[in-house]
C-alpha cells in the first residue's frame, strides 16, 4: 500500500485515504507461539482494534493458535510456520536455545514468505507482529511488538550479549515501529532499552478486569511454560498443595484437553472471563514469572510468590527485580519449599494496580490507523 501511495498523484493519495476511512481497514495479528503469553497478551490489543472498527485476521501456530480461536471464533484464521522451539531438563536453557537459532532463522524466513502472500491475498492494510521476526512487510506498515528489545544474558553467556543485541535489533528495525508493552521507566528495567530504535509504550496491557469478588481460595497455582518444565513446577506445586491444609486452585496451561474445570481444585485451562474471576477470588497467587503474567497480576494488584523457568534469563531478572523492590517472593524452582515461600511472601507487599495514565494502547492504535508513524 506504501509504495502504491508514492506512484499516486496528490489528487489520487486523497481519494485512497478517504476510501481507508470508509471501509474496514483489514489488520494481520500474527503472535509467538512459545508458551501462551504472546497470545494472552495480545487480547486487549485485537480487542481495541475491533473496538476501533477494524477487520481482524489471525495469523498463528501452536498454542497461539488454539488459544486465539477459543477467544475469537468468528475471527478469520491463517496457520503460520512454527518455531518449534525445544527445551531439556538437563542442556542449559542457553545452550538449547543457541544450538536451535539456524531452526529460528530458516522459520522466520518461511513465516516471511507466508504472510506475504496472505497481505496479497486478503489486501491487507497493517501487520501487527508480536515478537515473530518475519512478520512484516515493506509494502504496508508493520508494526512488532515486544519487551525485550534488549536481551539479557545470564553472567556466562554476558560475552555474547552485544552480538545478541545486535541481531535482535537489526530485525527490529525491519518494523515501522516498535510497541513496547510497559510504561517509560516501568517494570521492564534493562529489557526495555531502546537506544536508536522507533518505539513506542502502549501501557501495560492486560485482558483482565479488576474485580471485587469474595475470596474462594488460599492459593492459585498458574502452571504454564514450554514442556518439560511445565510438567516439572507442576508436579513440584501439586505434591505441596496436596499435603498442606490449604484451600487451592490449580490451572494447568494445557490447551490439549477440555477447557471445563476437572474438579473441585484444578482445570486444565480457563477461558479469560473465567480465569479473571479465579484470580480475582484467590488470595495468593504461585506462577512463573512470565512478563505477560506480571502485567495481568499488577493489573488486578494481587500478592504473588515466583519461580522463573531454569535458564530463562528473562524471568530471572524480573523475579530477582520484583523481590528487589518489596514487591513479590520468589523461589528458584529445585529449591521451591510452600511453606517457607508462605512465610516469606509476608513480608512483600504484591503489586498494587497500574499507575494512573492516559489510553496509550488506544492512541497507538489510532496513530497507526491515521497512518501517522
Amino acid at each position: 500500500m506504501v509504495l502504491f501511495l508514492k506512484r499516486c498523484s496528490t489528487t489520487e493519495q486523497e481519494i485512497f485515504a478517504f476510501d481507508l476511512k470508509l471501509r474496514k481497514q483489514k489488520i494481520l495479528f500474527a503472535p509467538l507461539d512459545w508458551g501462551l503469553g504472546h497470545a494472552t497478551r495480545s487480547i486487549p490489543i485485537i480487542q481495541e482494534f475491533l473496538n476501533q472498527g477494524c477487520d481482524v485476521q489471525i495469523a498463528a501456530s501452536g498454542n497461539a493458535l488454539v488459544l486465539l480461536k477459543k477467544e475469537y471464533s468468528a475471527l478469520k484464521f491463517y496457520p503460520l510456520v512454527s518455531y518449534q522451539a525445544s527445551y531439556s531438563i538437563h542442556i542449559p536453557f542457553m545452550i538449547k536455545i543457541l544450538i536451535q537459532i539456524p531452526k529460528f532463522l530458516l522459520a522466520i524466513r518461511e513465516e516471511h514468505r507466508m504472510i506475504e502472500q496472505i497481505i496479497k491475498a486478503e489486501n491487507i492494510d497493517f501487520v501487527i507482529s508480536d515478537n515473530r521476526y518475519g512478520c512484516w512487510s515493506k509494502g504496508i506498515p508493520s508494526v512488532l511488538i515486544t519487551h525485550q528489545t534488549n536481551i539479557l544474558m545470564s553472567p556466562s553467556w554476558k560475552w555474547l550479549e552485544g552480538f545478541i543485541n545486535w541481531g535482535n535489533q537489526w530485525q527490529i528495525r525491519k518494523f515501522k515501529v516498535c510497541w513496547i508493552p510497559d510504561f517509560p521507566n516501568g517494570i521492564g528495567g534493562r529489557m526495555t532499552k531502546s537506544d536508536g530504535l522507533k518505539v513506542k509504550y502502549i501501557g501495560m496491557v492486560s485482558r483482565f478486569e479488576k474485580l471485587n469478588l469474595k475470596k474462594r481460595f488460599d492459593i492459585l497455582a498458574l502452571i504454564s511454560g514450554p514442556e518439560p518444565q511445565r510438567t516439572v513446577i507442576e508436579t513440584k506445586i501439586r505434591g505441596q498443595l496436596e499435603k498442606s491444609m490449604l484451600n487451592y486452585f490449580i490451572v494447568r496451561g494445557k490447551l490439549d484437553g477440555d477447557d471445563h474445570v476437572r474438579s473441585e481444585k484444578e482445570a486444565n485451562h480457563l477461558t479469560s472471563e473465567a480465569l479473571n474471576e479465579v484470580i480475582a477470588s484467590s488470595e495468593l497467587i504461585i506462577s512463573r514469572s512470565g512478563y505477560t503474567t506480571i502485567m495481568d497480576l499488577c493489573k488486578l494488584g494481587k500478592k504473588a510468590i515466583f519461580i522463573p523457568t531454569p535458564g530463562q534469563t528473562e524471568q530471572e531478572y524480573l523475579a530477582k527485580e520484583l523481590k528487589r523492590l518489596g514487591i513479590t517472593f520468589y523461589q528458584e524452582q529445585n529449591e521451591f519449599d510452600l511453606t517457607t515461600a508462605l512465610e516469606e511472601s509476608k513480608k512483600y507487599k504484591g503489586f498494587e494496580g497500574y499507575p494512573d495514565s492516559p489510553n496509550l494502547l488506544a492512541e497507538a492504535i489510532d496513530t497507526i490507523l491515521n497512518h501517522a508513524i
